[in-house]
């Protein structure tokens, strides 16, 4: 019998998207893994978190909950091993016993930060630096609980926590499932004049500065198709020559169909689907902001470009599209750095953590 049978990890999420959110998914992956080595593997969702924007009351989120199931999941496939619950909140009385206990979001690590030995030595798994609505001293203070291990998914969250805490600090990449992200249709023979991008709702996401960007570029090249994939509705009046996926289920392919990938974000704690078209093939034009810094060098993995410069974008999407070549090799180089962040080295340094505790 595998050893890790004995051990039970129970992990802590904020609350249950009923769409694809990169955090999340992160939270599902280690789980899916873990369970596969042998572990045994529990999803806690609580009904109400601290600091929580909810659109519904707490009785509706709660009914709810009784009426879904806890595998009600069409975006993501749990191993058949992994059990969930719903709990009211994150309390002694509500959340199971375990041998590791892993949140994510400062808020719920509070919450988790209360809970006694028996629920289960503690990991913070941070994947932002996540002031995006103030509360700065609750972040901070969510970095320095008690006998609590932090693991950070970049370098450059490794350097801000260990501003504000002695706790042990390790830092885990995200991992990119390559089975699913690759090459499948060469670089070289890729439509020079094919842009992709995330499109979020999200401020921060920066998505209105892309569509303009996008916009300048077509006056440039007039031959310029661009794809948009995300969770939100389709952008108001988008163009004919801009084709939106909302949910895609075969996001491999469009990354693959496609020569440039654009990101816009003012901030990101890693940027996966930045990395995962990466894997696929295409050449990176992105925002020089820190959690792009983790895996774009310019000239040399990618293309930097200020937050909100709508200009520069639209000159490097030109500049790509115009110089075929020089994409090609960008993209090459970036797909070649990127084949670092693999599911199994991240599952590699979880559990020499979890055996570590």
């Amino acid at each position: 019998m595998n050893k890790n049978y004995s051990l039970k990890i129970n992990f802590i999420l904020p609350f249950k998207p009923r769409r694809p959110a990169g955090g999340f998914r992160v939270m599902y992956e280690y789980a899916n893994r873990l369970a596969k080595k042998g572990y045994k593997v529990h999803l806690t969702f609580p009904i109400r978190t601290p600091y929580m924007k909810y659109r519904l009351p707490y009785f509706i989120r709660y009914v709810l909950s009784k009426i879904e199931g806890f595998r009600t999941n069409k975006w993501f496939k749990f191993d058949s091993s992994i059990t969930m619950s719903y709990v009211p909140e994150v309390k002694e009385t509500y959340v199971d016993d375990a041998d590791i206990v892993i949140a994510t979001w400062w808020s719920t690590v509070l919450e988790m930060g209360k809970l006694n030995p028996r629920k289960g030595k503690k990991i913070n798994l941070i994947q932002g630096f996540e002031n995006w609505e103030g509360h700065e001293n609750l972040l901070y203070q969510s970095y320095d609980i008690k006998d609590t291990v932090n693991i950070v998914v970049a370098s450059y969250l490794e350097r801000i926590v260990s501003q504000h805490t002695e706790n042990r600090i390790e830092l885990i990449e995200n991992g990119i499932d390559d089975t699913v992200y690759f090459v499948k249709d060469k670089i070289e023979d890729r439509n020079p004049f094919t842009v992709l991008m995330h499109y979020s709702e999200q401020e921060i996401k920066g998505s209105k500065y892309g569509l303009e960007a996008l916009r300048i570029a077509k006056q440039h090249i007039p031959e310029l198709k661009a794809e948009l994939f995300g969770i939100s509705p389709c952008p108001f009046d988008l163009p004919d020559w801009i084709t939106y996926h909302r949910d895609p289920a075969n996001l491999s392919d469009i990354y693959n169909r496609n020569a440039i990938f654009i990101s816009n974000s003012f901030t990101e704690g890693f940027g996966l689907v930045s990395v995962e078209s990466m894997f696929c093939g295409c050449a990176l034009i992105c925002t020089d902001i820190e959690g792009h810094q983790e895996y774009a060098f310019e000239g040399q993995t990618a293309l930097l470009v200020e937050v909100m410069n709508t200009n520069q974008m639209a000159n490097k999407i030109v500049y790509l599209a115009n110089n075929n070549d020089y994409r090609i090799n960008l993209a090459k180089s970036g797909n070649e750095y990127v084949q670092r962040f693999k599911w199994d080295n991240a599952i590699k340094k979880m559990k020499r953590i979890i055996q570590s505790l």
